[in-house]
């Protein structure tokens, strides 16, 4: 096999070049396979059931509650975390650097969704878009209400 010169194998290397880049930024912040339509539908049925039970919670909260929500820099610092430890900048820009390939998250709070409606967004993206190349982040419930909280405040 001959050997590629010039200026055609410097095209031939940086196409092949570019098409890893693209691939690995389309699917390499995936950390599972798209889920099927029963666990779509396992996910609507949870996040109907979480709903209640927020709702629920929501009228049994007392001071201690909201006495035990950490302060502003503690809940980015956490939610940083976080979001570095699942790749979301891979996709997302958040606080200015990332990727471009998902929504900008700079102003996540102004657009008008719920704590609740982020916490199903992060979890089970499939629920709100059946077709999104998000994955889901299978938080625990901690680490899923710091985010949502975090990404709701920025404003």
């Amino acid at each position: 096999m001959k050997a590629l010169k010039g200026k055609k194998g410097l095209t031939v290397l940086f196409t092949a070049l570019f098409l890893v880049l693209v691939s690995f930024s389309l699917y390499g912040c995936a950390k599972k396979p798209a889920a099927t339509t029963k666990p779509v539908k396992k996910a609507k049925k949870a996040a109907k059931k979480a709903a209640k039970t927020s709702k629920i919670k929501t009228k049994a909260k007392t001071k201690t509650a909201s006495a035990s929500k950490p302060a502003a820099g503690n809940l980015k610092a956490a939610a940083m975390k976080i979001i570095n430890a699942q790749g979301c900048e891979g996709c997302h820009i958040i606080n200015g650097k990332g990727g471009s390939i998902g929504p900008n998250l700079d102003k996540e709070g102004t657009r008008g969704h719920s704590i609740h409606w982020l916490e199903v967004q992060i979890n089970t993206p499939k629920v709100h878009n059946k077709t999104t190349m998000m994955p889901n982040h299978n938080l625990n419930p901690t680490q899923l209400k710091t985010v949502a909280e975090y990404l709701e405040s920025l404003k």
